[in-house]
């Protein structure tokens, strides 16, 4: 049996990830579970997978419980194999819709394993109290929540301050 190692990246400025390895037969509620117990989450929360592409841009919604017609289907209706069984697979995943927990899914490898309960195969940095402020950006990629104080910046990088002293009389 194939088991897949998946990691979960938390949608934070600090590193923070856990690999998980599932089995391939899994299905995407599996997993919905598997990153609840990695990150120690409160059981029990509503929560989504998101298709993206390879910039991370939100796309179509694959929710735990399937309520539109039109949609994609709950996830239990999705196998891992199919839609994060290969090198450059990806879902944005987030859990509990008021604390707004973010994480970025990707495949990692596949390999050839007994099946087991999905386990953290590898951990790296400790999970925040609290969910960090997600801000999605543009056209629905993910970043980090800004500081107030480069909001007086331009696209460039430059503020006001950045101009004191200078003098177009100069010229």
């Amino acid at each position: 049996m194939n088991r897949l190692t998946l990691r979960a990246i938390l949608n934070c400025p600090e590193d923070v990830f856990r690999d998980i390895a599932i089995s391939s037969t899994s299905n995407l509620e599996d997993l919905h579970r598997a990153i609840a117990a990695a990150y120690d989450l409160e059981a029990g929360q509503m929560a989504s997978f998101y298709t993206t592409d390879d910039q991370w841009n939100q796309g179509e919604e694959i929710p735990l419980m399937a309520m539109d017609p039109q949609g994609l289907g709950a996830m239990s209706d999705h196998a891992l194999s199919s839609i994060l069984g290969q090198p450059g697979q990806r879902l944005i995943f987030v859990y509990d819709f008021l604390a707004m927990w973010t994480f970025m899914v990707e495949f990692v490898r596949a390999d050839e394993a007994p099946d087991a309960e999905p386990a953290v195969v590898l951990s790296y940095g400790d999970r925040p109290k609290e969910a960090p402020d997600p801000e999605f950006a543009g056209e629905g990629g993910m970043a980090y929540a800004y500081d107030e104080d480069e909001e007086d910046e331009d696209e460039y990088g430059f503020d006001e301050e950045d101009l004191d002293g200078y003098s177009s009389d100069e010229w």
